[in-house]
């Protein structure tokens, strides 16, 4: 399953590489929201927001209001959470907050957990601050309590060279039943069905 992915950044749709480097702004997300709906479900992530550096809230409000949107970027709080179900997100992404208490207190089949792996450590805050959790033992810790994993590596993040598929192997046999999903690096419909052949599906930003 392809998942096309746009990240919004001041209001303007942007591609970085690694995390940091602007490789592409390419405008207002909603003319892409339209585009890449054929895909069905979308992933729309708020960068200003995951870093704590402002909100594009009523962007994505909108876009959530055109298409079935999957929500990432600055959701740390149950408050927080239901408000963005109850803007219309298909599902909600969290990334630093995700905890089994605040997971608990969650509709389990529509919460993905983000983990933003670099050399093994799951990072946070825009993949600048490291967390001191191990990615396996992160997923292991957390499979009970969530509908699924998007596992972004970021070494491979926009840089349109494929992923690593040795990882992603490593991560659905440790996710179990729980769905996954493997970002970074995904660049071709050959890249996506070896992906697939693994066991989980991939979102599509930067070669899109």
């Amino acid at each position: 399953m392809i998942v096309p992915s746009i990240d919004v950044q001041g209001g303007r749709t942007v591609q970085l590489v690694g995390g940091e480097a602007l490789a592409i702004e390419a405008g207002d997300p909603m003319p892409w929201l339209q585009r890449f709906a054929i895909a069905g479900e979308l992933a729309v992530v708020d960068l200003d927001a995951a870093r704590g550096e402002g909100s594009n809230a009523p962007q994505l409000r909108a876009l959530c209001r055109r298409a079935r949107v999957r929500v990432g970027g600055g959701i740390r709080d149950v408050a927080t959470a239901r408000a963005w179900l109850d803007a219309g997100a298909q599902r909600i992404v969290l990334g630093t907050a995700a905890s089994p208490e605040l997971l608990a207190q969650l509709p389990r089949d529509r919460v993905l957990v983000a983990l933003d792996e670099k050399a093994g450590e799951v990072v946070t805050h825009g993949w600048r601050r490291g967390s001191g959790h191990e990615l396996l033992a992160r997923i292991a810790a957390l499979r009970a309590l969530c509908g699924g994993f998007l596992v972004t590596i970021v070494a491979r993040e926009g840089r349109l060279g494929g992923t690593d598929l040795e990882r992603a192997a490593a991560v659905v046999q440790c996710a179990g039943a729980t769905r996954v999903t493997i970002a970074g690096g995904v660049t071709t419909a050959a890249g996506v069905g070896a992906v697939e052949s693994h066991g989980a599906a991939a979102p599509v930003g930067m070669a899109l």
